[in-house]
């Protein structure tokens, strides 16, 4: 997997993904018996082969808004690494990359019992270490980036529904997309399957995959993904999350 390909998948990532597990909060109870306004703590980690994601995000509620109705805000802290090989000095290398960030956003979303509707929109930074430090090599240094998203769900039957997740990057010019397809045995149980597209100037990732959530009455909630990533060169690996979220 080439360099573009992967920190261009995991830096979309870093703020596709507070949105993304954030979802558990909206089936964390049955809709009848949710508070009017909680604060919502997420957190995770992505690992493949070359790569590897983790965060830890808060989600708050503002202007009289609630988790899934009206103004929220959000704060996510996360680090990214990669590797790959090249030539450096006329000999084959690692290149190593460390990479934290932090993401501030506002976002305004609509929910009923049927379906839900998330706008937001993100500004982040990031700083990237790279080890060997070779002249040229991007990126290198701060990064900044600017990504509204769209996060959306419907109930197609009482046990089976369809989510779309979709951001574009004005810093990258690049777009993260993943749909969808859900079964909720209970109001506490959901799982299904996963697919995922992301392009840019000079990349093109497919990712499939399952998920599974559980969720307490507590408030706790805990989801695990694995599944197949191809990059556009056709060169494919395995990758598997973990996430939870916790209401307060």
């Amino acid at each position: 997997m080439n360099l573009h390909s992967i920190h261009k998948q995991l830096l979309v990532m870093a703020v596709g993904g507070l949105s993304a597990f954030s979802a558990c909060a909206e089936e964390a109870a049955p809709a009848q018996e949710k508070p009017a306004a909680k604060s919502l703590i997420i957190g995770g980690i992505q690992h493949s082969s070359q790569s590897e994601f983790s965060f830890l995000g808060y989600i708050k509620p503002i202007w009289g808004g609630e988790l899934g109705k009206g103004w929220f805000m959000t704060v996510m802290g996360s680090r990214l690494a990669y590797q790959y090989d090249i030539n450096f000095n006329n000999r084959p290398d690692t290149l190593e990359a460390r990479a934290p960030g932090i993401d501030g956003g506002l976002g305004y979303g609509w929910s009923t019992k049927d379906y839900y509707l998330t706008l937001s929109a993100a500004l982040g930074y990031r700083n990237f270490n790279l080890s060997p430090n070779v002249p040229g090599e991007k990126p290198e240094g701060s990064v900044f980036n600017l990504t509204p998203q769209i996060q959306a769900g419907y109930n197609l039957t009482e046990h089976f529904d369809i989510g779309l997740l979709s951001n574009y990057s004005f810093g990258q010019q690049s777009n993260f997309n993943r749909l969808r397809l859900g079964y909720k045995p209970a109001w506490n149980w959901h799982f299904g399957l996963e697919s995922f597209y992301q392009d840019g100037r000079n990349f093109r990732i497919k990712q499939n995959g399952v998920f599974a959530t559980t969720l307490f009455s507590n408030g706790f909630g805990l989801e695990l993904s694995a599944g197949n990533l191809e990059n556009q060169d056709g060169a494919s690996t395995g990758y598997y999350g973990l996430a939870f979220s916790k209401l307060f």
